[in-house]
């Protein structure tokens, strides 16, 4: 009998080895927000992850896949299944932005990838060759069911490979990432499949936390990412600190002051940490629809700034701002101290439209803009290092816009 049952457990584990050692469905390296870098792999009915990779996520409700993590050494790393090995970063010269990438369903076909070009941006993306991929938020869009949004919807698996992980196609394994959570990733949305694939941090108990803390992110040859979660800083955000009602907002009272707390903690991490780069999805200055000087939920985020900064400003190591949440890519350079923003909406999600330059002169939360560049082409931007700066170069997708070249500098901005 003991013979028989050490054949049997001989034969589970080799079971339950064979299962896990099976190609990952997808694979990728993010950013972890201990400064270290992470290999993420996702596998459709595996029961164990490879050693030594261990399990973020088992198979159940609305999310039948195992997920599994481990932390990259210096070496590089190639699981059994996966195409090709991958590392975290070395020196990174040549960085590749993109960001509000979903589809939205009310307005775009999302079988046609014409009316929803992620799918293209993502391929040249690819072919662009970077050494670091940066998403500045929001990745899906089909996360609320409704008679104008049709299946695959709702927060989960085929939602999440529908809007993100099929279009984004070869473009996810090609380099490391680093994740912004963008509002549609809050918790009345996609906040669960955000948690289970992209957060940095353990797996809240509750599945979902409005907020997280920022962390620091080091990268040789830039200098140090600082992101910051606004998922829960646009005006109309909802299960985050919401009023409740027939027609609910978010409550400032809460949010400034939670904001606040986390950046002044951003506050914290950017000392010693120069140059800089804000990384987040809701913009604290642009220029939104209708013209109107600030973005949804800039007022919440200004606020919490004059709460941490006598000037209502970042850091003086914060050297440049990636944004995303408005959906077309703007330029804005300011006069100093402010530092210059790209806002790099412009993904695939549906474009606004009605907004127009702002003058130079024209102040944004009171301080001039001195150059203010925007276009509504669909695409990726590329930051090049060269010399002592940047280049930032948007790439738009063939009938869609115009690009942008821009360099920057230290603190200056200048784009044609």
């Amino acid at each position: 009998m003991k013979r028989i049952l050490g054949v049997l457990a001989a034969l589970a584990v080799f079971a339950g080895t064979a299962a896990a050692q099976q190609a990952p469905l997808y694979y990728w390296v993010q950013a972890g927000a201990g400064g270290q870098w992470l290999l993420r792999t996702v596998y459709d009915g595996a029961t164990a992850c490879p050693a030594p990779a261990t399990v973020r996520w088992r198979p159940g409700g609305d999310f039948p896949v195992l997920v599994c993590q481990q932390t990259l050494g210096s070496a590089p790393v190639q699981l059994p299944g996966m195409a090709r090995p991958v590392s975290a970063p070395s020196r990174v010269q040549r960085v590749v932005v993109i960001g509000d990438t979903g589809c939205r369903a009310q307005e775009q076909n999302c079988a046609d990838i014409t009316s929803w070009p992620f799918a293209r941006v993502a391929a040249g993306a690819f072919g662009a060759d970077g050494d670091l991929s940066v998403h500045v938020g929001d990745y899906i869009y089909r996360e609320r069911c409704s008679a104008q949004v049709p299946q695959p919807c709702g927060d989960n698996w085929p939602t999440w490979v529908a809007d993100w992980f099929r279009p984004v196609g070869e473009l996810l394994s090609a380099s490391p990432w680093v994740f912004a959570r963008g509002n549609h990733e809050d918790c009345t949305r996609g906040g669960r499949g955000w948690f289970i694939f992209f957060d940095p941090r353990d797996l809240p108990a509750t599945g979902c936390s409005p907020t997280t803390a920022p962390y620091a992110v080091p990268v040789q040859g830039v200098g140090t990412l600082l992101i910051l979660d606004s998922s829960c800083a646009p005006w109309y955000s909802t299960g985050c600190w919401s009023t409740g009602g027939s027609n609910p907002v978010n409550d400032s009272t809460q949010a400034i002051p939670a904001y606040a707390t986390e950046l002044a903690a951003l506050t914290q991490l950017a000392q010693g940490a120069d140059p800089a780069w804000q990384v987040t999805h809701t913009p604290v200055w642009a220029r939104d629809q209708g013209n109107e000087a600030d973005s949804a939920g800039s007022y919440i985020l200004q606020g919490a700034l004059r709460r941490v900064s006598p000037g209502g400003g970042l850091p003086p190591q914060v050297k440049l701002s990636l944004f995303g949440h408005i959906h077309l890519w703007e330029g804005l350079d300011f006069a100093a101290p402010r530092t210059p923003l790209l806002v790099l909406g412009n993904g695939g999600t549906s474009e606004v439209s009605g907004i127009t330059p702002a003058a130079p002169g024209t102040r944004i939360d009171g301080v001039p803009v001195e150059g203010f560049w925007m276009t509504a082409a669909f695409g990726y931007t590329v930051l090049q290092a060269s010399g002592a700066g940047w280049t930032a170069t948007l790439v738009p997708v063939p009938g869609t816009g115009s690009g942008m070249t821009c360099t920057v500098g230290d603190a200056q901005m200048a784009c044609r």
